[in-house]
């Protein structure tokens, strides 16, 4: 297994350089297989979808190839995902995302997915495969539709994106405090410069903080700073 759960895709080196040394080749030849599926349930200015792909392809020198989940079954799915070195899941809304994810069957994929090729997460993307925040957190400061309280929950721990964004001025960390006295899983508030790296399987995954302006949380207390 080799993941990125980042918080904004690919804002500076150290987390482009993770990408390339979890593919194992240069960065001018990665293929990226693209998922946009959270961004179909927003609304609003959108660019952030433009800069985001424009960071794939400043960065990256293979192929940027698009894939609709709902618009193929899943042969040609896994057909497309052979072809690629990294899936890029962008950001949007988490609920939409898990939605389409259970309803098209790609989430029963996931985890053989996971084992065969290195997954970016942006936003929506790496929190997803996480554990759900509480439904006060998920409303207030992210703006869910909490058609479920579930995501995917592949990952031990929950992922709160965009710490110290303006675009979410309401992520503090002592809203990352208060989701910790909720569950004894560690909560990792990530900025858009920062990002996990997780190695090893899903039973036993290892992570690396990589970036600038991280905080982990666990059992109400913060146990690490970066």
């Amino acid at each position: 297994m080799k993941l990125i759960l980042a918080s904004s895709g690919f804002t500076n080196e150290v987390i482009v350089k993770a990408c390339e040394d979890l593919v194992g080749k240069s960065r001018s030849a990665i293929n990226f297989l693209v998922l946009n599926e959270a961004i179909k349930a927003e609304k609003g200015d959108c660019r952030w979808l433009i800069d985001g792909l424009q960071e794939i392809a400043d960065n990256f020198g293979g192929t940027i190839e698009l894939l609709d989940l709902q618009a193929h079954d899943l042969d040609y799915v896994q057909e497309r995902i052979v072809t690629c070195d990294v899936i890029f899941c962008f950001g949007g809304q988490t609920d939409y995302l898990n939605k389409v994810f259970e309803e098209t069957g790609f989430a029963k994929l996931l985890p053989e997915i996971l084992e065969q090729k290195v997954w970016v997460g942006s936003s929506a993307g790496s929190c997803v495969l996480c554990h759900k925040e509480s439904k006060d957190t998920s409303v207030n400061v992210f703006g869910e539709t909490v058609d479920n309280r579930h995501y995917l929950e592949l990952l031990p721990w929950f992922f709160l994106p965009h710490f110290g964004s303006s675009w979410f001025p309401q992520l503090t960390e002592g809203v990352a405090i208060k989701e910790s006295k909720l569950t004894n899983l560690p909560i990792y508030l990530i900025s858009d410069r920062s990002a996990l790296v997780v190695c090893g399987d899903l039973d036993n995954p290892v992570v690396e903080l990589v970036g600038n302006n991280f905080v982990v949380v666990k059992n109400g207390e913060v146990v690490q700073r970066g």
